[in-house]
């Protein structure tokens, strides 16, 4: 385990979060190719590690009752860099249709303070056989990856979650992607000392958020993944 003293260095990150778009209009009538085609400013960049072409998620805060203090982050897209420098960086926003039409979602563009999550996407098929949640023996080399994500963000929470395409039953899929979630989230705490129990949530999404129509071998593959955030 990390030493006491080596944890309050550790636990450093703070979530980018969005600060404006560019070229925004003043009369609010852009199209809608335009507003696709929106860049956005984000608060933090190099210092960071935040780097062209990197991909992160994009969340909403909500909370879900006057009587739960805390917020939950609801996933609306993801945000790719086009241009990164010290203090901050720019992205370009891409929805995700299955949390954008949620009726929490009002505005349906990223706004001021949205949440963006630095994330590292494995391939399901590196890690696991088809149909299972067992980890393949060879799938051990793609967790040093993980661990010098982790240590390049010094995260205090991480996050792991599971994701299937849109083969099979819906609940198949989505106990499959909770199963290898919680298998790369106890080999991750079995073999890091700096990734603790306290530190690492698992969840499983099944098939619910695809990065990719599940129209193709290739899109399916794409959706076939595992996720691991930079949460807090």
């Amino acid at each position: 385990m990390v030493a006491t003293s080596a944890t309050a260095t550790w636990a450093q990150f703070k979530p980018p979060r969005i600060l404006m778009p560019i070229n925004a209009s003043n009369t609010g009538t852009l199209s809608d190719s335009l507003l696709d085609l929106r860049r956005y400013f984000i608060d933090k960049g190099l210092e960071t590690s935040i780097r062209v072409d990197d991909v992160l998620n994009v969340y909403r805060e909500k909370r879900m009752s006057r009587d739960i203090p805390h917020f939950i982050r609801m996933m609306i897209g993801t945000m790719t860099i086009t241009d990164s420098q010290m203090g901050s960086s720019i992205g370009r926003f891409e929805p995700i249709a299955t949390t954008m039409n949620h009726p929490l979602i009002r505005h349906k563009r990223p706004m001021k303070g949205d949440v963006v999550v630095p994330r590292l996407a494995i391939d399901s098929g590196v890690l696991f056989d088809p149909g299972v949640f067992q980890l393949k023996p060879g799938a051990v080399g793609e967790f040093d990856k993980v661990a010098s994500f982790v240590k390049t963000f010094t995260p205090s929470k991480l996050m792991v979650e599971g994701h299937t395409d849109s083969d099979g039953s819906d609940d198949l899929n989505l106990e499959l992607s909770i199963r290898r979630a919680e298998q790369v989230k106890r080999y991750l705490v079995a073999s890091y000392e700096f990734i603790t129990p306290a530190m690492v949530e698992s969840r499983g999404y099944g098939e619910t958020r695809p990065i990719a129509d599940n129209d193709s071998p290739e899109n399916k593959q794409l959706n076939r993944r595992i996720e691991v955030l930079v949460w807090e």
